[in-house]
């Protein structure tokens, strides 16, 4: 055990400890004549035999290397020891800062899982927006399958907006160069979805199939190649065919074609599923709207780096195909909000469960397992050893737990829908957010799309 010593300990949060701790004076001057003495015996100098340079000499010409290696290997000792010492349990490796090897004194920055105790998950009044079915809904679900199951034809008439049209097109950069990225033959767009530029589509609406359309513009700067992003580019596109779309009759053979009885039976089966959806989707909020209840009441915070590992996981599991280093960075950011929520609600589901001693039935784990069974077309004893040997028991345990818990706050506490003149005032703050959003969907838009 080396003689350092702790000569300052501070917690600057709840899950982060500092310490400074200063290496003996005795230890580090053992180890550099220890460090000395080893290359001393395979060092060669002139005027010496390899193996008898004497470690003073050593020194003069090689000291401040192995001072920095003799200070490295005991800031590895001491920094394990320090933290048997301090009963420190860290989570990640801890961020050595402040390194002084004129003082032998260092910094270190560790961080650890914080005491937390949720005590108000009981009586609290938890406010939250309604979801309500309208005709409205109703209208636009069939409007949007005869539109899924419309037939676009050929027009002899001039573009409009929602018609689709069959298009060459051919671009060129500022000194006559052929930009491939935006050459292409029989390219199918619709106009208003965006897929091109909005001055291409603008300057296409208004022309007959057999026009050419010549167009200069500057690429955006969000494009997804840096290399075109901001430059100027002038396109030919040949329009070769401009086709509308017919809408099929709202009439029982639609309704047949759909698989329904007929137009009744249709709506009223896209009326009882959406029904279902907004009562799914009022569920969702008020849970959601609960569990940060439940947070604000009783406030935590976690450490950095559980946060950042659960945004990685996040990132790796909707991006799998993703291969840029820099935009798998910037998407980790992105989730890190949303992981602290998903990692903060976890905790509370546990202490929940904990204080109240919720835990699954062996009938509920048992239910699970016929339930994987019937689906997997197995015999019920297979399908548990197969899940108890791949380990999913436990996840079919916190699955119910998670069920359970949730249940138990829905029952113990009490859902007040938000007052109209509040629920009007956060739509207003929804749309705004719903118009940021749109513009991050054109964005990813933009950036799937090959123009």
């Amino acid at each position: 055990m080396s003689k350092s010593k702790v000569i300052k300990k501070e917690k600057k949060k709840e899950w982060l400890v500092s310490l400074t701790i200063e290496i003996s004076k005795e230890d580090f001057n053992k180890k550099v004549d220890e460090l000395a003495r080893k290359y001393a015996k395979s060092i060669q100098l002139p005027g010496f035999r390899k193996g008898k340079v004497p470690p003073s000499i050593l020194m003069k010409k090689y000291g401040d290397s192995i001072k920095d290696e003799a200070f490295n290997e005991l800031l590895d000792q001491t920094y394990k020891d320090t933290l048997s010492e301090e009963k420190i349990t860290p989570i990640a490796v801890g961020n050595i800062t402040d390194v002084n090897l004129e003082s032998l004194k260092y910094t270190a920055e560790i961080e650890v899982m914080p005491e937390i105790n949720i005590e108000k998950y009981k009586g609290l009044e938890v406010e939250y927006k309604p979801f309500e079915y309208n005709e409205e809904f109703l209208n636009s679900e069939i409007e949007y399958l005869r539109k899924s199951n419309g037939e676009y034809v050929p027009v002899d008439r001039a573009a409009n907006e929602g018609d689709l049209l069959v298009i060459d097109m051919r671009a060129e950069d500022s000194n006559g160069k052929t930009i491939k990225e935006f050459t292409m033959e029989n390219f199918a767009i619709t106009l208003g979805d965006g897929y091109i530029f909005s001055e291409l589509e603008k300057a296409l609406i208004g022309n007959k199939a057999g026009s050419i359309v010549d167009v200069e513009t500057i690429i955006p700067a969000d494009y997804k190649d840096s290399k075109l992003a901001n430059k100027t580019a002038k396109f030919k596109i040949t329009i070769k065919e401009v086709k509308t779309l017919l809408l099929p009759n709202l009439d029982d053979d639609f309704a047949k074609d759909m698989g329904y009885k007929d137009i009744e039976d249709l709506k009223k089966n896209i009326k009882e599923n959406l029904e279902n959806k907004a009562k799914e989707e009022e569920k969702n909020e008020k849970e959601n709207k609960l569990f940060g209840k439940i947070i604000e009441e009783n406030p935590f915070e976690l450490p950095q780096s559980l946060i950042r590992e659960e945004a990685r996981y996040m990132t790796s599991y909707f991006h799998k195909r993703e291969k840029d280093q820099a935009k798998l960075a910037e998407l980790e950011k992105l989730y890190q909000p949303m992981a602290e929520m998903y990692l903060k609600n976890d905790i509370i589901i546990d202490k929940v469960a904990e204080k109240e001693k919720i835990e699954p039935t062996e009938e509920e784990i048992a239910a699970e397992i016929k339930e994987y069974a019937e689906k997997m077309k197995m015999e019920i004893e297979k399908a548990r050893e197969l899940l108890e040997k791949d380990g999913s028991i436990a996840s079919i345990k916190s699955k119910l737990i998670r069920k359970k818990v949730v249940d138990f706050l829905f029952e113990n506490n009490k859902f007040v829908p938000m007052k109209e003149e509040k629920k009007k005032t956060n739509e207003s703050k929804s749309d705004n957010k719903k118009g940021k959003n749109e513009n991050k969907k054109e964005k990813i838009k933009e950036e799937k799309k090959d123009v």
